[in-house]
């Protein structure tokens, strides 16, 4: 009797419609704890539902796709949208021709002893004033150096996105290169031109357009 119960499709949809309910409830209790977690750490709504926010969408994402690629997907997804973000509130302004770009890597970087990276090239303006310094494009994208890193798996490699702008358009790079520094593989001269960081770290994915 319980067999045929189970079988019939109205009970079934219902059954999934309360499993849907409590992982969301789930979800959403995680995100409640998470900002309690670090508002009693840090002390700071804004950086605590920042941080809470960032380390459920991760979880989320490592949950649909838990494989050193999907990790990795996830990790330059996060550099993408905050290059976006920058772009589109007027924090970075590109023009024709110029481009930035955020890297994570395994290694430390020697100045802000972090795993982290980047760079500009171009006619490049961040927060109102020419580009000096990869740390304001992290700024300006609202991503923290210390926060997004690779997959332990990934530990030795780097990956970057490079965003640059074509006439009216934007054209979006994902590079992925095999040293613990960006700089190792990279060096000025080749970091500096797209179409040569394409050949050599676009790992054959073409680069996608983006109009805002």
């Amino acid at each position: 009797m319980k067999e045929i119960q189970l079988s019939n499709p109205h009970k079934i949809h219902k059954w999934h419609q309360k499993a849907q309910g409590i992982v969301e409830y789930a979800l959403i209790l995680a995100f409640i704890v998470g900002i309690g977690a670090a508002i009693f750490a840090k002390g700071g709504l804004a950086e605590a539902v920042s941080d809470a926010y960032f380390q459920i969408s991760k979880t989320i994402a490592y949950a649909l796709d838990n494989t050193t690629a999907g990790h990795q997907r996830f990790a330059q997804n996060q550099l993408e949208q905050g290059l976006k973000n920058a772009i589109t509130s007027g924090k970075v302004v590109l023009g024709n021709g110029g481009w930035v770009e955020l890297d994570l890597q395994t290694a430390l970087h020697d100045t802000i002893k972090q795993p982290v990276n980047g760079g500009a090239d171009g006619d490049v303006y961040v927060n109102g004033k020419g580009y000096k310094y990869f740390t304001t494009l992290w700024d300006a994208a609202n991503l923290k150096t210390n926060q997004i890193q690779l997959d332990d798996a990934d530990k030795g490699n780097w990956a970057g996105v490079r965003i640059e702008r074509s006439g009216d358009t934007y054209n979006v790079y994902y590079f992925n290169g095999k040293s613990a520094n960006v700089t190792t593989d990279a060096p000025k001269s080749t970091y500096t031109n797209t179409q040569a960081m394409q050949n050599l770290f676009g790992n054959g994915q073409a680069p996608k357009t983006w109009n805002p």
